[in-house]
């Protein structure tokens, strides 16, 4: 497997804190059957976050892993907080796309769509970049209308749902959404998102396990191995035509599930 969103890299965002935790998170997702990881600090314009040049800490933290026998590569990456300057910091090089290819992982606010969006994805799919939504089962405006992210999908966007959310990690409500996205084809890779050795840890293999139980195993591998492999090697991927989800009765309960469960996410 590969994990195409991962805060391992250590001293630079809110991920590992230390080397010693940047190579026991390597441990774990070696174990999980993690071959490669695509190292994606926080990058936020004037904010905390502004890992520009990664390159030699990833090379640092390769050669440590290598040292340490942990037959794990670790590329280079970004989670790119959007804004409206998205495309011009792509020109500049301030930040980094997934393994230098054409895909960019891209994160929304949790409460709120920005009304510049739209404009920001035809910029970059005019420069020749395939945003990636980071986790959009975590942001409330995609909770109360899944829909919403059909009309990215059919201009080209990818999304990426959390491993932790397909098996409860975030609670019900996002458990239920993430598997709602995939279920519809409104899913295409996922990732850990992992933060850590403990709780946010880069474990894939009970998510996949899941999937595949669900959906089959020719979805699981999709979402796991074969995507991943793809964006990682810059090569278009396959996808289907995502279905509108309908709503149900009871979801008022779901979306209030969720508000509370938002509140203890970081």
């Amino acid at each position: 497997m590969i994990d195409i969103h991962c805060h391992i890299l250590p001293y630079v965002d809110d991920g590992a804190k230390h080397m010693d935790e940047a190579v026991q998170m390597a441990r774990i997702a070696y174990e999980q059957g993690i071959k490669k990881i695509v190292a994606t600090p926080h990058y936020i314009e004037d904010g905390e976050y502004l890992s520009v040049r990664i390159d030699k800490k990833v090379e640092r933290l390769n050669y440590v892993l290598k040292q340490k026998k942990i037959e794990l590569e670790v590329l280079v990456g970004n989670e790119v907080f959007i804004t409206p300057n998205l495309p011009s910091l792509i020109k500049s090089r301030k930040i980094n796309t997934i393994n230098q290819t054409q895909y960019l992982l891209i994160e929304f606010p949790l409460f709120s769509l920005p009304n510049y969006i739209e404009n920001v994805i035809f910029e970059l799919k005019l420069i020749g970049i395939v945003p990636i939504i980071a986790h959009p089962e975590r942001y409330r405006f995609i909770s109360e209308n899944p829909n919403v992210l059909i009309k990215y999908i059919d201009i080209g966007v990818l999304c990426q749902i959390n491993s932790g959310s397909i098996i409860g990690d975030y609670g019900k409500a996002i458990m239920e959404a993430s598997l709602n996205l995939i279920k519809h084809d409104m899913a295409h890779v996922v990732a850990s998102d992992a933060h850590s050795m403990k709780g946010r840890s880069p474990r894939l293999k009970i998510a996949y396990e899941k999937v595949q139980k669900l959906y089959g195993e020719e979805k699981a591998k999709e979402l796991f191995y074969v995507n991943t492999r793809k964006i990682v090697e810059g090569k278009d991927l396959n996808i289907s035509i995502p279905k509108r989800i309908k709503r149900k009765d009871g979801v008022k309960k779901l979306l209030d599930i969720f508000k509370l469960n938002s509140k203890k996410i970081q």
